[in-house]
């Protein structure tokens, strides 16, 4: 009986163990495959030294200068929590953008600098890379849990990977924030399931918090906006379970806390002191919501929705005519499936979201949610969209029959032949519309060429599958040409973002100014600048790493605004002994010292005062009224602390700085006032002669503390409380996930 059975292939066990181990190796190759892929695609970035993806203003001149200062300062073994060389010093994890507290940015930062501590350009191109393998890997991961199979679920996170938002929004903050997302909706769908679901509500938790880390907030916002209206769904659908649901829903939300508290802590703090720049008339405070008429312009035009097929302008709404295509399969084929209605539904709350005020759903959650306020870019919800609609592409490629037509179920054949006949229509239209078009202009196309390439592909495809459907072209080689003609249409929806270095304008605007930073260097300090944004556009201070008096910032601490109001000769408290201009004219009180070879001018003011002093008169703020003249006494916004008047000299320096961290030493004739013009912040711990002492906020903005009379030391670290808490609780929701994950996985899968 065993030797029939043996015979009959019913008992094979080196069978069983090559199926095995085939599986496991399929488990490496596709992933490996599909990051190989991804290189493929970013040929520019990754096989060249040519392009570069850092050519917009934000990135340039913003982005760039703060990855360049942060791994400047992991170089010299030191976490960059403070950004001394920015608008009077700031919190640079408080800002949440530069992505202080996200891991994959401290292997960035931790990289080999070149001369002059810059990051690679090859690094950065291989982190531009790295973010888009991650995303297409959780994609791919997530299709593989709703079983579908290995070429599909490799369709679905190439689609989202590789698609529209990840190529046109290139923002780090905003990228790394939506790689996450298909982790979080795989662990809430296996939470819902009843597989593992406390582990797995803890686990989609974690990857929520995880982007927050990222650095910005509206990613994690719409995401949460959606696995919200999953939670509750669930909720609603199995109502016997709907406590258990609830309380799952609460550990997810939990555990996002605690993972994103490193991020979100901090950036709580330092919104509820800041001033944003969100596009309104005036700045906003943490208090005041962001005006919806700045939402309503940043919202999705509903024209873009033409660009869904087609990659019109940035292509910000675009799907493709491949994705698109099996979307729609997948439809109306596989509706019962469950599945697709979630993802479906999950497209449909993008598209809400993303049309902001042209959708009254949006106006909704924009009156009554707490914090969707502050997500003022509906039209980045898109992402939401367009990750459904990867989804639904891998349950569409799967629904195509088998081999051959003739084994194909009866109603088959006739939804490929109307799949068919769709995608020709589309494709002769768009053909016969940029014809006439061309016409129409004498021959000059004033349309994109891409309109063209989409309506080739459309016809491609339509040709493709009728002979599908005709059983002249098996589904290997269907999967094979289609999975080719999406990589094309992705790939020429994102051809704009690589722009060739040598026509980096932006990018080569470093290195034009060094005969001025060699310059400023030469002169004793320190000291800050005033840097002309016309004529130097680019955070000039994080990237030289000189204290800069203003720059390219989105927010700024409230009280060094309320400052700028009170004492006219701020720039002078500030130390600023020196600007920098192209323009003709001198600036108020400025004395030409040098001038570059390319123009640059930098004038000296010999009235900045010292980046440290004393003073012995301290009053009480009277606002709005002006302050007086602040050489003679600081003023304080809360009770003054008691100083002594003498005619002695007082003798007081800075004898070292770091980006967290200054030590002073001070000779007083009398009790008085020491004050630092840097930024006054919470978090910053003062001692003398290593004992605590209070930090009074002088002239409102910066950083004084008593001394008594003689010689002392003062030492001052940027040690925030919010940090040292988000770290913690970071650390112990992640050890938290892992430990539930560990004892719950021992315990038999219930689905």
């Amino acid at each position: 009986m065993l030797l029939r059975s043996v015979q009959k292939g019913e008992h094979r066990p080196g069978r069983a163990r090559r199926s095995f181990a085939g599986k496991t190796s399929l488990r490496i190759v596709v992933p490996l495959a599909l990051i190989l892929l991804t290189i493929a695609f970013y040929w520019k970035l990754g096989l060249t030294n040519q392009y570069t993806w850092l050519e917009s203003d934000d990135l340039a001149y913003q982005v760039l200068p703060w990855i360049k200062y942060q791994a400047a300062e992991w170089g010299r073994g030191r976490v960059p929590l403070w950004d001394p060389n920015h608008s009077g010093g700031q919190s640079l994890i408080g800002q949440g953008q530069p992505g202080t507290a996200y891991p994959l940015n401290w292997v960035l930062f931790s990289m080999p600098l070149v001369s002059g501590d810059t990051v690679r350009l090859g690094f950065l191109n291989w982190y531009f890379i790295a973010v888009h393998a991650m995303a297409v890997l959780f994609c791919y991961w997530l299709c593989r849990d709703l079983k579908r199979t290995r070429v599909a679920s490799a369709l679905a996170g190439t689609a989202f990977g590789l698609g529209s938002f990840l190529n046109t929004v290139n923002w780090p903050q905003m990228t790394n924030g939506t790689v996450w997302i298909p982790l979080v909706i795989l662990f809430l769908l296996r939470a819902v399931r009843g597989r593992r679901p406390w582990s797995s509500a803890a686990l989609s938790g974690t990857f929520a918090g995880v982007a927050w880390l990222s650095g910005h907030h509206q990613i994690p916002i719409f995401t949460g906006v959606t696995a919200a209206a999953l939670w509750l769904f669930y909720a609603f659908r199995k109502r016997r379970a709907a406590w258990k649901i609830a309380r799952l829903a609460a550990v997810a939300l939990v555990f996002a806390a605690l993972v994103g508290a490193l991020q979100i802590l901090p950036a709580y703090e330092y919104g509820n002191l800041a001033l944003r720049w969100v596009g309104a008339e005036h700045p906003v405070g943490w208090q005041d919501p962001v005006p919806y008429a700045v939402h309503t312009e940043l919202s999705l035009v509903p024209s873009a929705l033409l660009g869904l097929l087609v990659p019109i302008g940035h292509a910000q709404a675009f799907i493709g005519m491949i994705v698109g295509a099996l979307a729609l399969l997948a439809i109306a084929a596989r509706w019962r499936n469950r599945s697709v209605r979630v993802f479906v539904a999950i497209s449909a709350i993008g598209l809400s979201l993303a049309l902001g005020g042209f959708n009254v759903f949006h106006g909704m959650l924009y009156a009554v949610a707490p914090m969707f306020e502050k997500a003022r870019t509906p039209s980045f919800a898109i992402v939401l969209f367009q990750f459904g609609a990867a989804v639904l592409a891998a349950f569409g490629l799967d629904a195509l029959p088998g081999r051959r037509a003739r084994r194909w179920p009866p109603g088959a054949t006739a939804l490929m032949r109307k799949l068919a006949g769709g995608m020709a229509v589309i494709g002769a239209l768009l053909y016969a519309g940029s014809f006439a078009i061309l016409l129409a202009n004498r021959m000059e196309f004033p349309l994109d060429g891409k309109v063209v390439l989409s309506a080739a592909i459309a016809l491609a495809a339509a040709a493709l599958i009728a002979a599908a459907a005709r059983g002249s072209l098996s589904r290997t080689s269907l999967i094979a040409c289609a999975g080719m003609l999406m990589l094309i249409e992705l790939s020429a929806a994102s051809d704009f973002v690589f722009t060739p270095l040598a026509k980096a304008e932006r990018f080569q605007k470093f290195t034009s100014n060094q005969e001025v930073v060699d310059f400023l260097r030469r002169q004793p300090g320190p000291f800050r600048i005033d840097v002309d944004a016309d004529s130097v556009p680019y955070n000039f201070g994080d990237w030289h790493e000189l204290d800069q008096y203003n720059g390219y910032m989105a927010s700024l601490p409230e009280n060094v605004v309320r400052a700028g109001l009170l004492v006219p000769s701020q720039t002078q408290l500030y130390g600023v002994a020196y600007t920098i201009t192209r323009k003709p004219e001198a600036p108020a009180g400025g004395q030409l010292v040098f001038q570059a070879g390319n123009g640059l001018k930098v004038y000296h003011h010999s009235n900045a005062f010292p980046r440290v002093w004393a003073v012995h008169r301290v009053s009480r703020m009277k606002s709005p009224e002006p302050a007086g003249d602040p050489k003679a006494e600081a003023f304080v916004p809360g009770q003054p602390p008691a100083v002594e008047a003498c005619s002695g000299a007082d003798d007081v320096r800075l004898i070292g700085r770091s980006s967290g961290r200054l030590n002073i030493v001070a000779d007083l004739a009398c009790k008085g006032m020491v004050v630092v013009s840097d930024n006054y912040f919470p978090g910053w711990k003062a001692t003398v002669d290593g004992k605590p002492a209070e930090i009074h906020a002088a002239y409102l903005s910066l950083r004084g503390v008593v001394v008594p009379a003689g010689h002392h030391r003062i030492d001052m670290r940027y040690r925030p409380a919010s940090v040292i808490a988000g770290a913690m609780l970071t650390a112990l929701g992640l050890l938290l996930a892992a430990a539930l994950s560990l004892w719950e996985a021992r315990r038999p899968i219930a689905a």
